[in-house]
């Protein structure tokens, strides 16, 4: 079955509501930045990812973002964001 990279984003105000999700996140990804996670999915698990994360945010003050990377993708990084090749998903 066919992988994809997504990048999931997100600014959630409720600390309850933002460790509910982080949870979610970790399931299908690594955290890379405070807000941001990287996961390797195919398509199952990613539909099933967006149901449980998009149900979790409250929608009039929290915004979750997914970008679907496929194709050919370059990663740059700078200061402590920089990842070691261990803690790095994307090939």
């Amino acid at each position: 079955m066919k992988k994809f990279i997504v990048l999931i984003i997100y600014d959630v105000v409720n600390n309850k509501t933002r460790n509910h999700l982080v949870k979610c996140l970790e399931r299908y990804g690594v955290r890379v930045q405070k807000s941001a996670f990287e996961a390797l999915l195919d398509k199952k698990q990613y539909d099933a990812m967006m149901r449980r994360a998009s149900r979790i945010i409250d929608t009039q003050v929290d915004s979750l973002r997914v970008y679907v990377l496929e194709d050919i993708i370059n990663i740059y990084t700078w200061g402590i964001g920089e990842r070691k090749e261990q803690d790095c998903i994307i090939l």
